[in-house]
């Protein structure tokens, strides 16, 4: 029987990776609730409630690194380890989780048309790997992704365009591979070991 599990996820992009994590990793799990926070602060704010939670079922929490200087410090200001319950696993992509999605090269290079020779080997070392995203969806995507994705003023907010998170999220859900990007991202890594400790 299916083990149940719960998503929390600072945005669209976040929740459809951790939903795709999750089905490669815990295929032993089903994800019975999944959340959008709408933002790192309202993570934050509701961090104590799926705790809470995490009481009866393991609950996965993916947010952005943004601008603090590491993971472990971020974990410490939010004090996860405080909650003291292994079910809770908050995991944090440096620097955005584009950086996770830019780490299986092929797959996004192909998704956008160009050359996986153009896309960093190392993508926790991007200082903004959405931008670098969309510059490289603006230099080589068709004009109908293109679209999607680049806001008409590219540089201001807002960042991303009027379908981002639905191209995004389909890509991720159809062609994004974790095991791939996992051996190039060493914070997407990380949270694939944190949720295979939840197999035992």
């Amino acid at each position: 029987m299916a083990r149940p599990l719960a998503i929390f996820a600072e945005d669209k992009l976040t929740e459809a990776v951790l939903q795709k994590c999750v089905a490669e990793y815990l295929p032993d799990h089903t994800v019975i609730r999944s959340d959008v926070a709408c933002g790192r602060g309202n993570v934050k704010k509701s961090l104590a409630a799926y705790a809470n939670l995490a009481s009866s079922m393991p609950v996965i929490i993916g947010v952005d690194l943004d601008h603090d200087p590491c993971p472990p410090q971020l974990l410490s200001d939010w004090d996860v380890a405080g909650f003291n319950n292994a079910n809770l696993i908050v995991r944090v992509a440096v620097r955005e989780v584009e950086a996770w999605v830019l780490a299986d090269k092929k797959r996004f290079a192909n998704f956008v048309g160009g050359t996986s020779d153009h896309i960093p080997s190392s993508p926790d070392e991007i200082e903004d790997p959405k931008r670098l995203l969309l510059e490289f969806a603006r230099a080589t995507a068709s004009d109908d992704l293109k679209r999607d994705l680049i806001p008409i003023n590219f540089g201001q907010y807002p960042r991303i365009g009027p379908a981002y998170n639905l191209r995004m999220c389909k890509f991720v859900r159809d062609r994004w591979r974790p095991h791939v990007a996992g051996g190039r991202s060493a914070s997407l890594a990380r949270a694939i070991r944190a949720l295979e400790s939840l197999r035992a």
